[in-house]
């Protein structure tokens, strides 16, 4: 079985972490298909989907997708008509092949019978297309569907960004770039690297701790930490103006902007049971705040 710790330092291959990473998701498919036996294996997948929230993710949608299927995806019947197109189709493509092919007079039984079996290979295969292209175009509409109702599983998704950052702020694989206690301190340092005036919450009985500057999807983004004793309150900020216009860099699914649109505040998010998470607004600030109170 395969090292199922994603951030194991032993691991310097960039090659072989994506190999590895692969075989993880296809363990993952294997569990919800009930193909695993071994009872240690299948802890050990429970105790990652719980633990880390990209597996969990996957395991989520998957499931889902499986779910899906089964209840919506329905037999796709090949129209009449598109057999009658197939069939002429053939028709005319043996009648040129028979112009340019040379027959074989003295056995022309043996001839018609590899023109009938010809004609029914054709005819097999493109059926066989013609319904797989049906069911690809099934398969993306309903993919579709499913993205809009979890917009937590899309990756610009400012719900699922800002859980990606918490959990590597919690983890220490980010660090607050610009350290300071001091909430006017911080505002102003970070306000030269955004094109929004970012805004410093003030969280009851908890330290400011610092703050982060970057770009995820060519979206500018502030990060936010402060701690409650050894408690982790984090708050991914980006314009609002952009949040609620762009449509390809950092979204805001269609709920949360009909939420924002009415005036409505502080509203929950998705529930993931390691962590609690809000959208919130302030001016020309979105907010995701998200801790494990």
């Amino acid at each position: 079985m395969p090292d199922l710790n994603p951030n194991n330092p032993e691991s310097d291959s960039t090659n072989n972490f994506g190999q590895e990473e692969n075989s993880i998701y296809e363990l993952i498919t294997a569990y919800i298909d009930n193909e695993i036996t071994d009872g240690s294996e299948k802890n050990e997948i429970k105790r990652l989907i719980e633990s880390d929230n990209n597996f969990r993710n996957r395991y989520i949608f998957e499931k889902l997708t499986k779910e899906t299927f089964g209840e919506r995806i329905k037999r796709v019947e090949t129209p009449v008509y598109l057999y009658k197109k197939i069939g002429e189709g053939i028709d005319d493509y043996i009648k040129q092949v028979s112009k340019i092919s040379p027959v074989n007079q003295a056995n022309p039984v043996y001839y018609s019978q590899q023109i009938n079996t010809q004609k029914s290979r054709l005819k097999r295969n493109l059926i066989y297309s013609s319904v797989a292209f049906l069911f690809l175009i099934a398969i993306a509409f309903l993919f579709n569907n499913i993205l809009k109702k979890n917009p937590e599983l899309r990756d610009n998704d400012l719900v699922a960004v800002s859980r990606n950052i918490f959990d590597k702020v919690s983890s220490g694989q980010i660090k607050p770039s610009f350290q300071s206690s001091n909430a006017r301190v911080l505002t102003d340092t970070m306000n030269k690297h955004l094109d929004f005036k970012v805004f410093v919450p003030d969280v009851k009985d908890a330290v400011l701790v610092g703050g982060v500057c970057n770009e995820i999807n060519g979206e500018k983004i502030a990060h936010i930490i402060h701690k409650k004793g050894n408690i982790l309150i984090y708050t991914l900020e980006a314009s609002k103006n952009d949040i609620m216009t762009n449509q390809d860099k950092i979204i805001l699914c269609d709920e949360f902007k009909e939420h924002v649109n009415k005036g409505e505040n502080w509203f929950p998010c998705s529930k993931d049971k390691s962590n609690t998470a809000v959208i919130w607004y302030k001016d020309n600030v979105i907010c995701a705040s998200i801790s494990e109170l």
